[in-house]
């Protein structure tokens, strides 16, 4: 299980709770490469804000990545969300990926 430091969880608890729920997942991603018809598989990790019908946070990771590419993506999306969204924590997070939700 990933812990966050102390300085990070002052931080994230410094920010306004939203009443919204926020969904998260992992999901295959091909991207070209610069190779002739080549693709890399990756993955990616997408937070979104099912309330307002916004994308909070979305990355490209290795399929190697363990769960914490998700929790970075997440905070990533609470402190400084993809535009239009301000800074804010969810009051509830919805994930599919039961190693997820333990994170």
């Amino acid at each position: 299980m990933i812990s966050l430091s102390r300085s990070t969880i002052r931080r994230l608890n410094k920010l306004p709770q939203t009443p919204s729920v926020w969904e998260g997942d992992r999901r295959p991603f091909l991207a070209p490469t610069s190779g002739e018809d080549s693709q890399e598989q990756n993955e990616c990790v997408l937070w979104v804000d099912a309330h307002e019908g916004v994308v909070r946070g979305m990355d490209v990771v290795n399929p190697q990545a363990g769960p914490e590419a998700v929790v970075r993506t997440l905070i990533r999306a609470i402190e400084n969300p993809q535009n239009p969204g301000k800074p804010a924590r969810p009051q509830k997070i919805v994930v599919q990926d039961r190693e997820i939700q333990f994170y």
